[in-house]
């Protein structure tokens, strides 16, 4: 059990380090068609349909996995319509993972 509190404190404390001016920032993401359009206070993401591996999905997040193997992370708490949500990704081509009863071990 030590050990993934270690873990957890190392991972915590290197995102909070590298991304501080990320964390708790609004971003827009936009299902279209054939892309998916990610907006923030900085910049304005497209990414081809063809580009989207997985939508993993946790007790609280989803995961939408890239084929370079970066994901964008999306609390559940922020959609709406989370069965659409899962529905449009599949349009574009996104294998559906579920992780409902991940936890770290």
């Amino acid at each position: 059990m030590a050990r993934i509190s270690r873990y957890k404190r190392h991972f915590k404390k290197y995102v909070e380090e590298n991304y501080k001016n990320r964390i708790d920032t609004s971003v827009e993401i936009i299902l279209d068609e054939n892309f998916v359009k990610a907006k923030d206070f900085t910049s304005e993401t497209k990414i081809n349909g063809t580009e989207l591996k997985e939508l993993i999905e946790t007790k609280n997040h989803f995961f939408i996995k890239l084929t370079t193997d970066l994901s964008l992370i999306v609390p559940k708490h922020s959609i709406k319509d989370k069965a659409e949500f899962k529905r449009r990704l599949a349009e574009l081509g996104t294998e559906y993972i579920d992780e409902l009863n991940w936890e770290w071990k």
